[in-house]
C-alpha cells in the first residue's frame, strides 16, 4: 500500500493553532480576566466568519445560488480569508468536486473513508488537498482570483493582525490575538468541518436515499443552517437549505437581508412541486421496501402532485384576476366578483384535495 504524503503546512496549522490557543488562553484570562467587550467582538467576528463561508464561499461562489453586489463579495472574500479555510477559489473547486463525486473515490472528503477523514483528516494529506482547481467561471472573477493570489497575507492580516489590533484598542492585544484570533479560527473551522462529517452521518435522507447527505436541525444549529444537507445535495442551486420558515438557517436570512438592501439579487429557488416530488419519491421507495404496493403508491403520489399543481395554478389565477378586476368598469364589477368567488371555491377544493392526499400519505408512513 502506498504511504499517503502529509500536507505539512495545513496539518501543522490545524494542530498548532488549537494547541497554542489552549496554552495562551489561560494566561490571558489570568492577567486580564473576562473582558466582555473582547469576548463580544470575538463572538460577532466568529459569526461573520462562519457566514462568509456559508453565504459566500458556499452558496454564492460554489453554487451560484444568487448574485451578489461587489461590496458583498468583497466582504465575503476578506472575512472568509480570516477563517483559514483556503481561498474561495480552492474551497469552491474542492466543494464542486465533492458534489460531482459524492461518496465516491474522487470525493475529496468522502464519508465512506470514515467520520474523522471526512471531518478534517482529508486535510492532512497532499493527495486530497492538492487537487487541481477546476472552476473556470470563478477564475474569470478578478475579486476571487485576487483573493486566491494573495490568500496567505490576507488570511494573516484579517485572521490575526486585525483582531490583535482591535484587542489592543480594547485593552488587551493578547486577548484579541488569542480569543478573536486563534480560538475563533479553531471553532469556526470545526463548524465548517461538521458539514462534511455530521451532515453525512446524523439525520434523515428526506429527498434522496441514494446519497449519504442528511437533514438535521441539530447540525443546522452547529453550522449556521447547513444541516439541511440532503435537501442541499438534491437541490444545490437553491439559495436556501432550510426551506420552512421555522428551519434554523441564518445563512438564508443573511442572503434575504442582503437582497432587501440591494446587495444580493436573483435568489434562486426550486419550485415547491419539484421539492415535494423528490420527497414523495424518496418516501415511496422506503414504503415499497416495507411491502406497500408500488401501484397504489404511484396513484396516491400522482394525486397529491396533481392537486398541488392545480392549487398553485388556481392561486396564481385568483391573484391575477383580482388585479384585472380592480381595473374594470364599475358596471362589470358584479360579474368579476362572481368569477372571483368561483375561483376561490375551486382553490379551496384543490387545497382540501391536497390536504387529504397528504393525510393518506402520512398514514402510510406512520403505519411503518
Amino acid at each position: 500500500m502506498t504511504q499517503k504524503r502529509i500536507e505539512w503546512p495545513v496539518a501543522l496549522f490545524l494542530i498548532l493553532n488549537p494547541l497554542g490557543t489552549l496554552i495562551l488562553a489561560p494566561i490571558y484570562f489570568y492577567y486580564y480576566g473576562f473582558q466582555w467587550d473582547i469576548l463580544l467582538f470575538a463572538l460577532v467576528f466568529a459569526a461573520a466568519t462562519n457566514l462568509s463561508i456559508t453565504a459566500g464561499y458556499h452558496r454564492l461562489f460554489s453554487h451560484k445560488s444568487y448574485d451578489a453586489h461587489p461590496i458583498a463579495k468583497a466582504l465575503f472574500l476578506l472575512i472568509g480569508a480570516s477563517g483559514f479555510q483556503g481561498s474561495a477559489l480552492k474551497w469552491s473547486s474542492d466543494h464542486r468536486r465533492h458534489h460531482t463525486h459524492i461518496d465516491g473515490d474522487k470525493d475529496p472528503y468522502n464519508i465512506n473513508e470514515g467520520f474523522w477523514y471526512a471531518h478534517m483528516g482529508w486535510l492532512f494529506y497532499k493527495d486530497s488537498v492538492d487537487q487541481k482547481i477546476q472552476a473556470p467561471d470563478l477564475q474569470k472573477d478578478w475579486m476571487v482570483q485576487f483573493q486566491h493570489d494573495y490568500y496567505v497575507p490576507l488570511a494573516i492580516l484579517t485572521g490575526f493582525a486585525l483582531p490583535t489590533l482591535i484587542g489592543w484598542m480594547m485593552g488587551s492585544a493578547l486577548g484579541g490575538f488569542v480569543i478573536a484570533g486563534g480560538l475563533r479560527i479553531a471553532l469556526t473551522q470545526q463548524s465548517t468541518f461538521f458539514v462534511n462529517s455530521l451532515c453525512h452521518t446524523l439525520g434523515k435522507q428526506t429527498y434522496s436515499k441514494e446519497i449519504s447527505a442528511r437533514d438535521s436541525w441539530f447540525v443546522a444549529i452547529l453550522t449556521h443552517g447547513e444541516g439541511y444537507h440532503n435537501f442541499h445535495h438534491k437541490f444545490q442551486i437553491d439559495y436556501r437549505n432550510g426551506i420552512k420558515w421555522y428551519h434554523w438557517d441564518p445563512t438564508k436570512w443573511v442572503i434575504r437581508s442582503l437582497n432587501l438592501v440591494g446587495l444580493a439579487h436573483k435568489l434562486r429557488q426550486i419550485p415547491q412541486v419539484e421539492i415535494l416530488k423528490a420527497r414523495l419519491q424518496a418516501e415511496a421507495a422506503e414504503l415499497a421496501k416495507r411491502g406497500f404496493a408500488e401501484e397504489q403508491l404511484l396513484v396516491l403520489k400522482e394525486k397529491i402532485l396533481e392537486a398541488q399543481n392545480r392549487m398553485k395554478k388556481l392561486h396564481d389565477d385568483y391573484e391575477q384576476f383580482k388585479i384585472d378586476a380592480a381595473k374594470k368598469r364599475a358596471d362589470l364589477k358584479v360579474a368579476y366578483d362572481l368569477k372571483l368567488v368561483e375561483l376561490r371555491r375551486d382553490l379551496e377544493i384543490a387545497q382540501l384535495e391536497f390536504q387529504m392526499g397528504m393525510k393518506q400519505w402520512k398514514l402510510c408512513l406512520r403505519s411503518v
